[in-house]
């Protein structure tokens, strides 16, 4: 789980994958995801395989929650969950961020 600002999108031709170039406001729960430190203005780089869909605007800050890719890449499908940002969030998203996972790897 992100937040941040999207700095670019480029669609490919189909059948190549789109891609988004967000740069970093929080980073909460990042798995295996490789980001640079300090986290916050990072860029990181998300992979859309949906010519259409999540539709992002350039400019505008989200809530981004997707998965890693099999080269541990970001991996932003088309069921993930993106919705508006708001600084209001902030504080729901750091107590997430402190609780464990209680599945099993």
């Amino acid at each position: 789980v992100l937040t941040g600002t999207v700095k670019s999108v480029s669609r490919g031709p189909p059948p190549e994958p789109g891609w988004a170039v967000v740069s970093v406001l929080s980073l909460y729960k990042s798995g295996g995801l490789e980001v640079p430190q300090p986290t916050k203005g990072a860029t990181l780089r998300l992979q859309l395989p949906c010519r259409l869909c999540p539709a992002l605007k350039k400019g505008s800050s989200y809530v981004l929650m997707g998965r890693l890719g099999g080269d541990g890449g970001a991996l932003l499908p088309p069921d993930a969950f993106v919705v508006p940002y708001r600084p209001q969030q902030q504080q729901v998203l750091g107590n997430l961020s402190k609780k464990p996972c209680r599945g099993t790897p």
